[in-house]
């Protein structure tokens, strides 16, 4: 974490042999606040909270680095590699290799920790007065904590587990060790089921987008089934009751199939069917600050360059392995397929409308080359994402980087929490129950009905209706972990049929090691208290 770094360095200075003037070195920053004048009324907390959200919005987080580092390793989506930039997507990335992107969403994760505990600490009826908000307040301290250490662990494992602002007296504080797992799961809980009591079922039309109870319940159920996959702990039911707190609000509901691309657009953003987005908005190249922790910088949707075809991104992208073609065919979804993937149908158009084959000709072609150049390659066909690809708009519209770029990055929806509420009565035993809420969801995409299929039929059916209705948005590799299925898919001798998910690069999925990132070598140097993971 930075602040560990930086005392190392204030130390390092400390034992420079020089002498000055001890005056010369009792200074004040003008542009810092203290914390003794800052945490004086409501105003205070809410600019607190806001700035809470800013590290995992931004463009080391959320707004574009977790994609290529973290949710890229997918088996659905068959990276082109670009040297050290996707070598962790690749899993060709190693601590000592120059491989990219690990440190990144670790420090920005800890930045986020650090102002919810900060936030936990301080306000209080003294400073905050009025019930309601003070809860609100605390409430979505809770919950962004339990949200950022939920994909802190599933990136990184095992991490150190803070709970508190550091006293920087205090060695353990500065250097905190590792938790281990089911501590940091057991936190999570607790942050959400606190947040459950304290945020409100809704917000008005300018705070929308902030956590309410429902967001809470759907993560806190989220949280119990992640946990039954990966620590064998059997919370299914305990997953299912929170779920159906969702459901049973009567809150939420399933946009038309002809709208269900709204979902992944800047059209009807926070819309019936979202339980939590992170907000973004297009900024302007103009305006772009690299990764900076500062006020309107960070709010554009970079993400767009590893969702864009190779042609219209900075990076190389990625194509979509076949398989995933295969199964919309096999179920007769066209609705889902056509605003999930970008590929040769009758009709087919991307941006604004060329058609398909014109507006891609250079991702068609390139495709036949990495085709013709290994017969590794054999059976990609050129197909891309639609989903965050920035496709609806003309080329270019997204601006370099995205920075023209904002669509809200739909977190939890509602056909989720469905399936996953399928998903935890099945494992319960109660699958005919189970079948009527994947129903639900395959009834808005049109097509037919299960029926019949027992406990592991409706398991595999279940897999195979997340990769129709949430393919492109970061569900499918943390679901292959849980389930166990990741060398199944991933590892060298792929269950897949057509080329190997990550054939073009050549990387292979190891058990014991690719399940999580490593941690970053930076941090390990700062911490003498941390151990990396196994397989680095």
């Amino acid at each position: 974490m930075k602040y560990k770094s930086l005392v190392v360095l204030m130390l390092s200075f400390l034992l420079l042999p020089f002498s000055c003037d001890n005056d010369i070195l009792d200074q004040v920053n003008p542009n810092e606040i203290a914390t003794v004048s800052f945490w004086r009324n409501a105003e205070d907390a809410r600019l607190a909270v806001n700035g809470m959200y800013h590290p995992f919005t931004g463009t080391f987080h959320w707004g574009r680095i977790t994609h290529v580092g973290a949710l890229l390793r997918t088996d659905a989506m068959n990276i082109i590699a670009n040297g050290t930039n996707t070598a962790l997507s690749t899993f060709d990335g190693s601590p000592t290799n120059g491989a990219r992107w690990a440190p990144e969403p670790y420090q920005e994760s800890y930045k986020v920790i650090f102002r919810a505990n900060a936030i936990l600490e301080n306000v209080n009826a003294e400073n905050v007065s009025d019930n309601d908000e003070r809860n609100s307040i605390l409430g979505q301290a809770y919950f962004f904590r339990a949200f950022t250490y939920f994909y802190l662990t599933n990136i990184y494992g095992d991490v150190p587990l803070v709970v508190a602002t550091p006293d920087p007296a205090n060695e353990d504080d500065l250097f905190p060790s590792q938790s281990g797992v089911a501590a940091i799961w057991d936190q999570i809980v607790a942050d959400l089921q606190q947040a459950e009591t304290m945020l409100p079922d809704s917000w008005p039309a300018e705070s929308l987008g902030r956590p309410t109870s429902f967001s809470a319940s759907a993560l806190l159920g989220k949280s119990f089934l992640y946990r039954s996959g990966l620590l064998g702990t059997n919370d299914y039911a305990a997953a299912a009751s929170a779920f159906m707190t969702v459901v049973n609000s009567g809150n939420f509901s399933l946009l038309p199939i002809s709208q269900y691309s709204d979902n992944f657009t800047q059209v009807n953003e926070n819309n019936s069917e979202s339980i939590f987005e992170l907000q973004y908005h297009p900024i302007g190249n103009g305006n772009f600050v690299w990764g900076q922790d500062i006020p309107n910088a960070g709010t554009q949707g970079n993400f767009v360059i590893e969702y864009a075809p190779p042609s219209q991104s900075p990076d190389e992208g990625h194509i979509i392995n076949p398989w995933v073609l295969d199964v919309f065919e096999a179920n007769g979804d066209e609705g889902r397929r056509n605003a999930t993937l970008a590929f040769d149908y009758p009709g087919s158009t991307v941006n604004d409308g060329v058609p398909f084959t014109e507006a891609l000709a250079a991702d068609i072609d390139r495709v036949a080359d990495l085709v013709n150049a290994n017969p590794a390659n054999e059976g990609l066909e050129p197909i891309f994402s639609r989903k965050y690809s920035g496709l609806e708009l003309p080329a270019g519209g997204t601006g370099f980087l995205g920075d023209d770029y904002g669509p809200n990055w739909r977190i939890i929806r509602y056909s989720d929490v469905l399936l996953m509420l399928a998903e935890a009565l099945n494992e319960s035993g109660q699958t005919s129950d189970a079948m009527a809420y994947v129903n639900m969801v395959r009834a808005r995409a049109e097509i037919a009905e299960l029926s019949g299929l027992d406990q592991n039929q409706l398991r595999e059916a279940i897999i195979d209706e997340r990769v129709m209705e949430l393919t492109g948005e970061g569900h499918r590799f943390f679901d292959l972990v849980r389930w166990n299925l990741a060398e199944a898919y991933l590892g060298a001798n792929s269950a897949h049929p057509g080329p190997h998910p990550k054939s073009i690069s050549g990387g292979t999925f190891v058990s014991n090691r690719d399940e999580v990132v490593w941690i970053p070598r930076s941090e390990i140097l700062a911490n003498p208290n941390l151990n990396q993971n196994p397989g680095y």
